[in-house]
């Protein structure tokens, strides 16, 4: 009797572990390719007679993003975002500066291959994040930026249509 429950033992053991050996992992996502879905021109109508635009571009290998307001027919500069991929740790920095000199920095990455999640950090301080913000491609043409202060109270969301 002993020797009949040691292989039933032992039979579901290898079982169970040739099952959890067959699980497959996650392909690792090509973060660079995948952030090159932001290049363009995107808007976000935040208002009557007023958009959001995000003109993205490439950099060689890194991106620029100049953002911008439209309102009522004039072009109200709000910040430059620029981005860089640390393969080191596998995510995106960015440096963002304001019109007034005024700056703050975010590191962040795709989860998926249409999410970006991040976090806005002081000096590239992961341990100091302050607030994290989110990019859900819904569509090639399509996504909602979306951002939460530290607490998970969201702030604002918006959604951006590329036009170009």
């Amino acid at each position: 009797m002993k020797t009949l429950v040691t292989i039933s033992i032992a039979i579901l053991i290898l079982y169970n572990s040739n099952g959890l050996l067959a699980q497959k992992t996650q392909p690792k996502l090509n973060q660079y390719e995948l952030y090159k879905q932001f290049t363009g021109r995107w808007e976000a109508n935040i208002g009557t007679d007023s958009i959001e635009v995000r003109e993205c571009r490439e950099y060689g290998l890194a991106f620029v993003i100049e953002v911008y307001r439209i309102i009522r027919g004039q072009k109200i500069p709000l910040f430059i975002n620029n981005v860089s991929y640390d393969p080191n740790d596998g995510n995106f920095k960015g440096f963002l500066l304001y019109p007034n000199g005024g700056h703050f920095t975010w590191i962040g990455k795709f989860t998926k291959s249409n999410l970006f999640s991040g976090d806005v950090v002081f000096n590239f301080n992961k341990e100091a994040a302050w607030s994290n913000f989110h990019a859900d491609f819904i569509s090639p043409t399509e996504f909602t930026c979306t951002n939460f202060i530290q607490e998970g109270s969201q702030t604002i969301e918006m959604k951006f249509i590329k036009v170009n």
